[in-house]
Formats: C-alpha cells, structure tokens, sequence
C-alpha cells in the first residue's frame, strides 16, 4: 500500500504483529487485523528495522493494540527518540513520534503458541536489521535484508555493505523453504534459491 512496508500477523494463541507501515492506512490495517483477531490479543509488534515505512504507523498501533514494541537494540534509540533522518521520516514528507520500545539482542525465541521465531540479527540494510525465523517450518521472514529478486540497500544511515553481504549469508546457510520480505512478493517454496540468487547482487557468485 503505497510505501508501506508489508506487514505481516503471525498467528496462534499469542499472535505478533511483524512492522508496523508507514501509518498512512491505519484503520485499514486495524480492520484487517480484527478479521483474524481480536486487538487485545496481540500484545507484541517486532520491528525488523529503524525506518519509517516500517515504523511510521507503529506509535498509533501498540496504543490502539495496548502492545508491547520490541526491535533490534541497535536500531533502538532512532525509534525511542523519534529520529526523523535516522528514520528517514523526513524522506516520506513526515516526522517520527517517540515510541517506548523493549530492545532485542538476538538469539531470543518468540513464540506465538503454535509457531516459535528465532530473532535473527541480520544488520547491513541498518545497524539494528533482524529477521525471524522458524526453523521447524523452514520459514523466515527477512525484513528488508533480503527480496524475492534482490536484497536492501546499504547506502544509508547505519547500513554497511560487508554486513549486509554476511548476513545474507548467514540467511542463505539456514535454508529456508519460504521466505517472506519487507517489501515485494514473497516466495512459499525454493527460497533458498531465491536468496542464492540475491547474493549475486553482492558480487557473489
């Protein structure tokens, strides 16, 4: 929806709610919601990274929500403190609000009920980059690190080229079966394949 990022709901008895938009489709993305669950049941929102087509609608959701925020540590503060160019808010035309967030670290397992999310930290994209992965399912959800035919940028603030390549990498290695990015389609099947080819935008063979 116009800049949004996708916005994924993991589901089960404790359901997450994986970024946030821009904020642009706020009741849109509430309406959408009620028709899996009901809003008092989702109690945690994980940011996969600091910007704003991510994080814009992030501050109206958990008050609407009553949820808990939870991001990478590194990409922490920029949110916390409403950051407008470490968000790249100003690049959108808006400002960021400040947002209470609870700081991961990676390695921690956040678990829905019937599905259990390994946060991986994944930086290049940002400093704070994670992706979730379920490795019972095979499945991960990559942020903007990684696309269905590319991967993220790595030409503003905080992110770094060689991180970026390593932690596609590290993706690659876990051999995902479906893959599920920031922006773009997502890929249910051979996406091991599918990120193999993304590292050759990276200059690997």
């Amino acid at each position: 929806m116009d800049f949004d990022s996708n916005i994924y709901l993991l589901t089960g008895e404790n359901p997450i709610l994986v970024d946030a938009g821009t904020g642009m489709h706020h009741r849109e993305i509430l309406k959408w919601l009620s028709y899996s669950v009901k809003k008092n049941k989702i109690e945690r929102i994980v940011l996969t990274h600091r910007h704003y087509d991510h994080t814009g609608g992030v501050a109206a959701l958990a008050k609407e929500l009553g949820a808990e925020v939870l991001i990478h540590h590194e990409d922490a503060g920029p949110v916390r403190d409403g950051d407008s160019r470490q968000t790249l808010a100003y690049m959108f035309g808006d400002s960021s609000q400040p947002v209470d967030v609870t700081e991961l670290h990676g390695g921690e397992v956040l678990s829905t009920g019937s599905s259990n999310f390994e946060v991986i930290f994944s930086p290049g994209h940002t400093a704070g980059s994670l992706s979730l992965w379920e490795k019972d399912k095979k499945v991960l959800i990559s942020g903007d690190t990684v696309f269905v035919g590319g991967v993220g940028r790595w030409d503003l603030p905080s992110g770094n080229f060689e991180q970026l390549r390593g932690s596609v990498q590290r993706l690659l290695s876990l051999a995902p079966q479906e893959i599920y990015p920031g922006h773009g389609d997502f890929c249910q099947s051979g996406a091991q394949q599918t990120i193999s080819e993304a590292l050759k935008y990276l200059g690997e063979s």
